[in-house]
């Protein structure tokens, strides 16, 4: 069986930010309901394709290891995270590298797993093959409803452009719940029984027990459930995150206070049926009433939330294609930059994606651009460390 056709069937369904609790039973009726219609499709893919999907970001990356570190570049798990949720502060981070003591990592494609919150969370990343033990930074990459970690690294590309580019590639997957789907959390769907944001925290702490990174520059990235969840990150952890970019989801949460402006893009194609851009129903039938309110969100307005959260003045467009419109804003705090890419015509796509283009029940993705390509040099002017971008 071909790797596209199961993550088209995955990625299909990255719509709800579920209810998340692996023990929970209150998801709302509407939920249940959209999980189960796709449910055997997804977990059939998700066992059957995971190993084919690895295989399919290995052959992107020229040099490769066999997805296991050797006896000499074990990785440590003694800095993994397994505070108390209530234990957890998000305030800055040392943005001085210190790579005295970390540890040695083999390069290429690897996996593990880490402890958070009293539950184990499994990760993939890629240590590209120029990587000598000196401060690179890092991009983490949310995947969506239904998928993992594997699969995002094949679909988004950011596993081949850490390897082309210098920089390290992390593709966790988030926690199942009650119908094995693995979800990111969100406000509008917080549990106490798991706290996703402080497994990132948890994460980079153990990314940096094992390689040398610039902690000034980590960045976030996501699609669909994990564009949401990096919307979440820009919210809660502003100043640890150096900016962000969210494709086919984005939320401002009224909880939402970031105490930094955050460089942020944000990625939609209009004819989204499965996030509806302006909001509204969905594919599966859901609507604004659906997971409170959730789908009534309108995308570009939750996106200039942000917007007037950092202070940015008035909005200009600019066509970057006929069917691409850039809404960037001036005056943000501290210079920040923020980008919101209008789609004409574009699906629940990745924009440049060849295995997003390989999926049409997603709808059309738009390859004028490649949101990889576009988001990357985007992350390169930003760091925690102004001056080390000037």
């Amino acid at each position: 069986m071909s790797p596209v056709k199961p993550i088209a069937l995955l990625l299909a369904v990255t719509l709800i930010a579920t209810a998340c609790s692996s023990d929970s039973t209150d998801a709302p009726a509407s939920e249940e309901v959209g999980v189960s219609a796709v449910e055997e499709s997804a977990e059939t893919a998700t066992s059957a394709e995971t190993s084919e999907t690895t295989e399919t970001s290995e052959t992107t990356v020229p040099a490769q290891s066999d997805g296991e570190p050797d006896d000499e570049a074990e990785v440590s798990s003694e800095a993994v995270g397994s505070t108390e949720l209530d234990q957890i502060t998000y305030g800055p981070l040392s943005t001085e590298p210190d790579c005295a003591s970390v540890g040695r990592s083999a390069i290429g494609v690897q996996t593990g797993t880490i402890e958070s919150g009293g539950s184990e969370y499994s990760y993939q990343w890629t240590v590209p093959s120029t990587y000598v033990g000196e401060p690179i930074p890092v991009v983490l990459d949310f995947h969506g409803l239904g998928s993992n970690g594997a699969q995002q690294a094949a679909f988004s590309g950011w596993s081949a452009k850490a390897e082309k580019e210098g920089f390290l590639s992390v593709q966790p997957t988030g926690l199942t719940v009650t119908d094995g789907v693995p979800s990111w959390e969100l406000p509008q769907f917080d549990s106490p029984l798991r706290d996703d944001v402080a497994m990132v925290v948890d994460l980079i702490a153990h990314i940096s027990a094992n390689i040398c990174i610039d902690p000034a520059r980590i960045y976030a990235t996501g699609m669909a459930n994990g564009g949401f969840f990096t919307s979440e990150l820009v919210c809660d952890l502003s100043e640890r995150i150096a900016a962000a970019a969210s494709v086919a989801g984005t939320t401002h949460h009224e909880s939402c206070e970031p105490t930094r402006a955050v460089p942020y893009l944000a990625f939609h194609g209009t004819d989204d049926t499965t996030v509806p851009f302006a909001g509204g129903e969905t594919e599966l039938g859901l609507d604004g009433s659906d997971g409170p309110g959730f789908f009534a969100q309108a995308m570009p307005d939750e996106f200039a939330e942000f917007a007037s959260d950092f202070g940015c003045t008035d909005p200009t467009d600019a066509a970057v294609t006929p069917a691409i419109t850039l809404t960037s804003w001036t005056g943000c705090e501290d210079g920040a930059e923020l980008g919101f890419y209008t789609i004409a015509g574009a699906g629940h796509t990745w924009p440049g994606s060849e295995v997003s283009a390989a999926a049409p029940s997603l709808g059309v993705t738009n390859t004028d651009i490649d949101a990889t390509d576009v988001t990357w040099t985007f992350f390169s002017r930003q760091s925690l460390n102004p001056e080390a971008t000037e």
